[in-house]
């Protein structure tokens, strides 16, 4: 038996249940885990509270155990699985497996599995892996980041902003991040933001505009959605580029492709479920990012460590804007 979280009905936190169900035995092509650490990301927030964009609850089951990220070991193989064996030590990151990372123990597809290198540690993995495969698809596909670039980064002291002011910094660019609030300022700081702008007493149209000396950046990348989406469009130069990869703050309202014509701008949003659908794009953005890892350019920092038990908390610490860098869960 596993100790699995089980969501019956979106809403708080407090609708994730703790209980005891069998993982079960792996089919054709699959392997059983036992999970040894468990990356916590807002999309799970999304998904237990009903928030993730309408085509993505509508894929959703009832009940469902969230979570998109875990580090395990191989304690079973199913029929026909290659390239792993029983005592394996590998992690799986992928938003085309949208649930069920919340449990101890779990069957999983073995095509979906990259292998943790040893001097990898289990609470980095889980801390870096769905964040940093989502960065590399941001700073090396939506806008491959240069030498040279202006970059303005929305929620720079979060999860997924810490990951890429780090790989953006490492790419040549400058950095200009935003905070909710002065005490994430020192963080963001740490993480290679060369500015940071604190948006609870600053206007970051302003600050930026004046940082550029009038010229803008060349790309935004936003998580944050509806507080910041459409006056980023305002920091950006000409022939520049939004990144849309989030909606902590709400959806986005719509843009209206006239006000793109007239400033010369771009668009796209980063969805890690189309992104890393095909297999072999997905194993190599992994691989690229346990090589970051590996070499130092990215960091988990000191991640905060809960609980399967007070995974409600990490919930509300996220809803919050309390924390800085990643969530995980130890095992």
């Amino acid at each position: 038996m596993a100790k699995t979280i089980v969501v019956e009905k979106v809403g708080g936190p407090d609708v994730m249940r703790l209980v005891e169900m069998d993982p079960g035995k792996p089919g054709p092509g699959e392997v059983l885990l036992r999970h040894t650490a468990i990356g916590v990301n807002f999309a799970d927030v999304h998904y237990r509270r009903g928030t993730a964009p309408p085509h993505a609850m509508a894929k959703l089951p009832m009940p469902f155990t969230p979570g998109l990220e875990a580090v395990g070991i191989i304690e079973e193989l199913g029929a026909g699985v290659e390239g792993f064996k029983v005592g394996d030590k590998v992690g799986y990151a992928t938003a085309t497996n949208t649930i069920g990372a919340y449990t101890e123990a779990r069957t999983f597809e073995a095509d979906r599995l990259y292998h943790i290198p040893s001097g990898v540690a289990d609470l980095d993995a889980a801390a870096l892996m769905y964040r940093g495969i989502t960065v590399q698809g941001m700073v090396r596909a939506c806008y491959k980041v240069k030498p040279g670039d202006v970059v303005l980064l929305q929620a720079a002291a979060g999860g997924v902003g810490s990951i890429v002011s780090q790989w953006c910094k490492s790419l040549g660019a400058t950095v200009i991040g935003t905070v909710s609030r002065d005490e994430k300022v020192d963080y963001a700081r740490s993480n290679g933001c060369e500015h940071v702008i604190v948006v609870s007493r600053e206007d970051f149209v302003k600050r930026t505009m004046d940082i550029t000396e009038g010229r803008g950046v060349d790309v935004v990348y936003d998580g944050v959605g509806a507080d910041t989406f459409l006056k980023s469009f305002d920091c950006i130069r000409k022939y520049g580029m939004m990144v849309s990869f989030g909606q902590a703050a709400g959806m986005m309202d719509p843009v209206d492709p006239v006000m793109l014509q007239h400033n010369a701008l771009y668009l796209t949003k980063f969805s890690g479920s189309t992104y890393n659908a095909e297999r072999e794009e997905y194993l190599a953005r992994a691989q690229e990012v346990l090589a970051a890892i590996g070499k130092g350019t990215l960091r988990p920092g000191r991640p905060a460590v809960y609980s399967l038990e007070n995974v409600a908390q990490a919930h509300r610490d996220f809803e919050d804007r309390g924390t800085m860098g990643s969530l995980v869960i130890k095992l």
